[in-house]
């Protein structure tokens, strides 16, 4: 048994034993540990992140999850606010949440392990795999330049036309896609799509012959152990989902897309928690090779907004003042604000998960990194 995948089983019996679950407006009692240095360590990390949280959560600043763990050691885990206001049920540690474009990050995965399988070539035109894909476009571009976000794609679907109601498929969005110009040459520069994304989940449908949601259930979410994650696609929402908010002029009102419309760029739901076992399954050679690992951990410059393959790598400032590591991205979406924040050279992990817009979701990462790391509050802006 790998280390990752005994990893996930120690998470999961954690995760079991009542680790510190808190909600808004109440106490939360710090995680029962061996009175050492290391428990003592945890114990006060974990009660600075929470009274900041719940600060912001009594200013209606925040709701949702906030998990951080350093190593195999949780540190925080906790939830604020509601789930479903009009229900009057408050979110839990174990609630799941749309994440938006962390959603890329997932698709990304899937494409390594299907090159690493040799259904799929990086450097070969997408029309090899989508020969209904306007030949401009396929003969054009490849995964590499879809994955890295230098297509020359609009950004939205939206640009090409509006969102509606309606359920649409996979052939709606390629026939949506076919319609798109090239906004400039392919590879000549970084600009983010969610087109390019699209793009990819078509690609991993054709080579696998699956649905997109069958695809990730099959390969990620059931053999980590992710039960609380999925597709949304057009279905109903899974009872264990939260809600999504948007502040309107008389408070917080119920707002979501049509999930439909986000394939492979933005249709995941997940809980803090099979994040954290997802994160952590990328470091294991039996989920994803080391040499696709690092292909995806292999960064641009900041000009080329730090991506890689589906994640962001940049710079993070590190408690004694060098450089460090940061893989990291965020979603955001109607009702919902997501980050997942590696930092690999302190192993450290924040994963934030929201159901109101807007939250300063950036901010507060860095502030629960901060505080876990015990920096100043103004260190390491920008992260």
């Amino acid at each position: 048994m790998s280390s990752t995948f005994r990893f996930v089983i120690a998470l999961g019996m954690l995760l079991g034993s009542g680790c510190s679950q808190a909600r808004s407006g109440t106490d939360v009692s710090p995680p029962s540990s061996p009175k050492t240095a290391v428990a003592d360590h945890t114990t006060m990390q974990h009660a600075d992140v929470h009274r900041y949280l719940q600060g912001l959560a009594d200013r209606g600043e925040f709701r949702g999850v906030v998990l951080v763990a350093q190593g195999d050691r949780m540190v925080h885990r906790a939830a604020y606010g509601m789930a479903d206001q009009e229900a009057g049920l408050a979110n839990a540690p174990e609630t799941a949440f749309l994440i938006g474009s962390l959603t890329k990050s997932f698709t990304a995965v899937t494409v390594m392990q299907l090159v690493e399988e040799g259904k799929l070539d990086l450097q070969a035109p997408i029309s090899r795999y989508l020969p209904g894909l306007d030949r401009r476009l396929g003969d054009r571009l490849t995964l590499h330049l879809l994955l890295r976000q230098r297509s020359g794609l609009p950004t939205h679907l939206e640009r090409i036309a509006p969102q509606g109601d309606e359920q649409v498929t996979s052939a709606d969005i390629l026939a949506l896609i076919n319609r798109a110009d090239l906004g400039f040459e392919p590879d000549a520069r970084h600009e983010y799509s969610n087109l390019n994304y699209h793009l990819a989940a078509l690609v991993i449908e054709a080579a696998t012959g699956r649905p997109f949601a069958d695809v990730l259930r099959e390969r990620t979410f059931m053999p980590l152990g992710m039960t609380r994650s999925g597709l949304q696609g057009g279905g109903q929402r899974p009872s264990h989902r939260a809600k999504g908010y948007s502040r309107g002029l008389m408070g917080w009102d119920n707002d979501e897309n049509n999930m439909t419309y986000t394939l492979g760029s933005g249709d995941i739901h997940a809980s803090a928690d099979d994040l954290l076992r997802w994160s952590r399954a990328l470091d294991d050679p039996t989920y994803l090779s080391h040499a696709s690992r690092n292909a995806m951990f292999d960064g641009g410059s900041e000009a080329d907004g730090w991506y890689g393959y589906g994640f962001r790598i940049q710079p993070y400032l590190r408690p004694d003042g060098s450089s460090g590591r940061l893989v990291r991205h965020g979603g955001s979406m109607d009702g919902f604000l997501s980050n997942l924040h590696r930092y690999l050279d302190d192993d450290l992990t924040v994963i934030v998960l929201g159901n109101q817009r807007p939250f300063e979701v950036r901010e507060i990462t860095r502030r629960v990194k901060q505080v876990a790391m015990h920096m100043p509050v103004d260190a390491g802006k920008g992260e």
